[in-house]
């Protein structure tokens, strides 16, 4: 495989400093790790590419207005952990009513 150099100039000593720091910890050269966060960089989709896709999904109708499901969702959260608290404060008070 052909390889080509890249070469970073004018790094600000702390950002340099934090890339030494980083690759120390992974046991690693500041080169291996710069080289893997530029190689999980290239395996994501940049945010032109995102975007792209974004606009090309279709719309789906989830059949509910999404506003309204978590409203319900919250609703229910809040409910649960009401019982739950209930349950707890008298279980405290029995306890203390028992010792």
């Amino acid at each position: 495989m052909l390889m080509a150099n890249v070469q970073i100039k004018n790094v600000p000593a702390d950002v340099h400093a934090e890339l030494k720091r980083r690759a120390a910890l992974e046991h690693m050269t500041v080169r291996d790790y710069v080289l893997r966060l530029i190689e999980r960089d290239q395996m994501r989709m940049s945010g032109q590419e995102w975007l792209e896709r974004l606009h090309s999904d279709e719309s789906v109708d989830i059949g509910i207005d999404p506003g309204e499901a978590i409203r319900e969702m919250r609703e229910e959260r809040d409910a649960h952990l009401e019982r739950v608290s209930a349950e707890a404060r008298a279980r405290y008070e029995a306890q203390r009513r028992g010792a």
